[in-house]
């Protein structure tokens, strides 16, 4: 089991965010310095410790982690104990309804698929879900359940 912070709260819950950002974001960085620019947004502009996701996916299916697994997350609004927060690098303009494909590549969705069973390897998930299932938001641009049934 992967348990966070000092009270060790067992992690069951994936939950799926986007970056927010154009395809061609960053293109000629590596994927440590999108982590780094996401990670300065959160700590430089919102005042947070660390960077709020677990992991960020990128559009070549590279993915790196931001805060560790074991520390409780910063990225949804009272649902942030107990969960895994996973960043997909993409999904600017993006509905809360449109198809995966829309908004990311196969590759993401490739890598997205992995980090679950990675996850799942190493803790027990009960659920796996959107931002847009805790709050009024696009974010993460489609709806996880329905991605998750066609996967």
């Amino acid at each position: 089991m992967i348990f966070q912070g000092k009270a060790r709260h067992p992690v069951t819950e994936i939950i799926f965010h986007c970056a927010d950002t154009r395809p061609d974001w960053m293109a000629r960085h590596l994927l440590t310095e999108k982590v780094a620019e996401i990670r300065r947004w959160h700590v430089q502009e919102r005042g947070w410790r660390d960077i709020g996701y677990h992991w960020v996916v990128d559009r070549d299916g590279a993915n790196a982690p931001g805060r560790r697994e074991t520390d409780i997350g910063a990225h949804v609004e009272g649902h942030n104990r107990g969960t895994i927060g996973i960043c997909l690098l993409g999904g600017y303009g993006a509905s809360a309804d449109d198809p995966f494909a829309k908004n990311y590549t196969a590759a993401q969705a490739e890598a997205a698929k992995q980090l679950i069973a990675d996850i799942k390897g190493r803790t027990t998930i009960r659920l796996v879900s959107g931002h847009n299932d805790y709050a009024a938001k696009a974010c993460p641009g489609f709806l996880v359940a329905r991605w998750i049934r066609h996967k």
